[in-house]
């Protein structure tokens, strides 16, 4: 393999693994954490959750009330233990068959349960000027209506709490208000805080080659203009939480089509009131005689606000209200969430190339609003079709760059065998050859450069868009899935060696030339295996539009013989590393 062959060959390696890593990330798999321990103190009559571990068969559960609340595409239950979700439903078709159709993953204990609201610190011992002497007790549960659940709880002569939690006709969205008030003759304090959780096995956050699982959750704080994402083993959970201070958007726990979220309502624009801290955290949870990187062991994500500590005077009340969010990640649904000030769709993470993801994003949804009948597979085809029109001055330049190349090939092909021998000689008349006919044998490569932020953004865009979960196409049942018969990869695998065997490859030798026939159209092939349907559309696609495209320039262009144009002078710079070839030294020229 010439020299040139090996910079061409390095070049499409480089820009693939640049690619890669930008999109995919880096993923730290040292996942060492140390949690402080969470202490409660319960009310008396207040029946703990027996903890177990997973694999383990749990006991019967306490006696508890529950309320139902219908909403906007969804279903929530709740319980009076801990005033939280026990689960939330969703009720759209292509949901609720689904893995996703519960959004409360957690193991169904108390401790765990969305929304549940702390006014102490957990493990800290109780003070005479606490305004509440326990953490958790039974909660009295009122049905109001079907879109609202309201629980209620007292402390004699000290305290008052009042939850409501109603639907409040936005999709997936619930409104919880919090009231505390104090009943005794003396100041005390308290530090509110609510929580959201989500577990996921290792088995479920595991990708496969070439693709990141869907399940892969990433815990989120929204401050200002800033989204800080952490995943699991991130060093920021090393020591324990992860806080965020004066947090005005919202505490999230997400995975690429799902969402779960908490948006502070005091911090809304014109309400003034107090901004309080994100924390995020991450607890392994594995059973007796399993290892923590198991697959059947996981991990419970963790996110909460945490309001300042708050000093209520005797019969003083403090109301905290929060908007809650449980559902996928739909952007105009989304970005209308909670009044849409805390900008939701930033929980949609479209990686590196996100800018250009986002107009790539408006301009699908147009085209399968306008152009393809709400078909999405129709939509992702037109989509490629418009980028290869759009991109196609830049694809002129590649086409030229080769037509120049191509016709080179004879001369190439004489001094590969004039120097077969002696590379430094071949290098130095085929830089002679390519400056005479004014050739650049990598002036493809810019073109390609220039393309790769677009086709980088759009294979981002087409493995995390909520839209073509559980959406049927063909044969696909599910275009976010790998294609459950395997056509699909097949198919691909063959129009991409059809696309090698018509593409010119000046300037390779036959490894280099075989490699790029085979093992590439072997490797997405194997990659297809485990990539959602959607990205196999558009990668398809862009295969048979490459074809076309070359059978055309065949047409236009076609192959034959050059004329001999002449000597090639082989001038050895001072740069050239040991003795110059006699021959060269002597003629000063190679002659082809």
């Amino acid at each position: 393999m010439d020299r040139n062959s090996l910079l061409r060959t390095l070049t499409i390696a480089g820009i693939l693994f640049a690619g890669y890593w930008l999109f995919f990330g880096r993923k730290s798999g040292d996942h060492t954490q140390s949690l402080p321990p969470e202490t409660y103190l319960d009310a008396p009559g207040f029946q703990q959750d027996v903890f177990v571990q997973p694999g383990q068969t749990p006991p019967p559960r306490p006696a508890e009330q529950t309320c139902t609340i219908k909403g906007n595409r969804f279903l929530a239950e709740l319980s009076g233990r801990g005033a939280g979700l026990t689960h939330f439903f969703l009720t759209d078709d292509r949901y609720s068959t689904s893995l996703a159709r519960d959004m409360s993953t957690t193991p169904d204990i108390e401790r765990w349960r969305n929304l549940r609201v702390l006014f102490r610190d957990p493990g800290v011992p109780a003070a005479a000027d606490d305004q509440l002497k326990y953490d958790r007790f039974a909660w009295k549960t009122e049905q109001v209506d079907d879109k609202t659940c309201r629980f209620t709880y007292e402390e004699a002569g000290d305290a008052r709490i009042v939850k409501t939690v109603r639907a409040n006709g936005s999709p997936f969205e619930l409104t919880v208000e919090t009231t505390l008030t104090n009943l005794g003759d003396a100041p005390k304090k308290h530090t509110a805080s609510v929580e959201i959780f989500a577990y996921r096995t290792n088995d479920e956050v595991k990708g496969k080659l070439g693709r990141v699982s869907p399940f892969q959750t990433n815990l989120e704080c929204a401050r200002g203009t800033d989204v800080k994402r952490l995943n699991k083993g991130a060093d920021e959970f090393k020591t324990g939480w992860f806080g965020e201070p004066l947090v005005d958007r919202y505490a999230a726990i997400a995975n690429y089509y799902f969402a779960q979220a908490i948006v502070p309502l005091e911090a809304a624009p014109g309400v003034g009131g107090d901004k309080p801290a994100c924390e995020l955290g991450d607890e392994q949870w594995f059973g007796p005689g399993q290892q923590p990187d198991d697959k059947d062991a996981g991990d419970v994500y963790k996110a909460r606000l945490s309001y300042p500590k708050r000093i209520l005077g005797p019969n003083e009340s403090v109301t905290y209200r929060q908007a809650a969010y449980f559902g996928p990640k739909e952007r105009d649904v989304l970005a209308a969430a909670a009044g849409g000030w805390p900008k939701l769709q930033d929980l949609i993470n479209l990686g590196t190339f996100s800018f250009v993801a986002k107009f790539l994003v408006s301009v699908i949804r147009w085209i399968h609003t306008h152009l393809t009948a709400d078909n999405w597979g129709l939509a992702i085809i037109v989509l490629t079709l418009g980028l290869r029109i759009v991109l196609f001055p830049l694809t002129w330049k590649q086409i030229q760059s080769a037509v120049a190349m191509r016709r080179l090939k004879p001369e190439i092909d004489a001094l590969n065998a004039k120097f077969k021998d002696d590379a430094q000689a071949k290098n130095l008349a085929m830089m002679e050859l390519w400056r005479k006919h004014k050739v650049n044998p990598l002036g493809g490569c810019l073109p390609a450069l220039v393309q790769m932020p677009i086709w980088f953004a759009l294979y981002a865009t087409l493995q995390t868009a909520v839209e073509f979960y559980h959406t049927r196409f063909l044969w696909f049942a599910d275009l976010s899935a790998p294609d459950p018969f395997y056509v699909l990869p097949l198919v691909l695998g063959g129009a991409m060696i059809v696309q090698q065997r018509i593409v010119p490859q000046q300037g390779m030798d036959p490894v280099q030339a075989k490699m790029m026939m085979w093992l590439m159209p072997a490797v997405f092939t194997v990659m297809m295996l485990f990539l959602p349907a959607a990205l196999g559309v558009y990668m398809l696609t862009n295969s048979l539009l490459g074809i076309t495209q070359q059978l055309v320039t065949e047409k236009l262009y076609p192959r034959g013989p050059s004329a001999p144009s002449g000597d090639i002078v082989v001038r050895p710079g001072s740069d050239s590393k040991g003795p110059a070839p006699a021959a060269a030294l002597r003629k000063g020229k190679a002659r082809v």
